[in-house]
């Protein structure tokens, strides 16, 4: 019968490559930069913080007409503002999402049951789930039938 021994000159590089392997896999950011036709530089802040502005790269239908736009290189940027208002600019007429003006918004710190998302976003009234790290957000809207868009933190 073969006993199980305890090699230490293995001991080290096993517990770093799990690790390391852990904390890969546990990171949000801004996985969305490969697909992109046009480079986004995303800058960091706060991963439950929506305030600042945030450049949309990426939007996808999930029902009718599937499909996935590259917005990466439009500038469709969401400035949440700290008194609950959200300005909305594009320069393309193309949008599968709110239309250029301004709403108010409330983020609630909850989940949104419908949706996987940790963060329950509010926008003029309409409820949907959203995730935020320090440098990309996500606002799936698809349990109303809605866009998911993806963005990258500009400010």
């Amino acid at each position: 019968m073969k006993t199980l021994t305890f090699n230490k000159s293995n001991f080290f590089p096993t517990l770093m490559i799990l690790l390391l392997t852990y904390s890969w896999g546990c990171q949000k950011s801004n996985r969305l930069n490969a697909n992109q036709r046009c480079k986004v530089v995303a800058k960091i802040g706060q991963d439950n913080d929506i305030v600042g502005k945030w450049k949309m790269v990426k939007g996808q239908t999930a029902f009718h007409e599937q499909k996935i736009i590259d917005f990466s290189c439009d500038n469709i940027i969401y400035d949440f503002q700290t008194d609950g208002t959200l300005s909305i600019s594009s320069d393309t007429e193309n949008l599968i999402s709110l239309a250029s003006g301004k709403y108010k918004y409330e983020l609630l710190f909850e989940p949104l049951e419908a949706s996987n998302e940790e963060f329950m976003l509010r926008i003029n009234g309409l409820v949907m789930g959203s995730e935020i790290s320090t440098d990309a957000m996500t606002i799936n809207q698809s349990y109303h039938d809605g866009p998911i868009l993806h963005f990258v933190r500009i400010r």
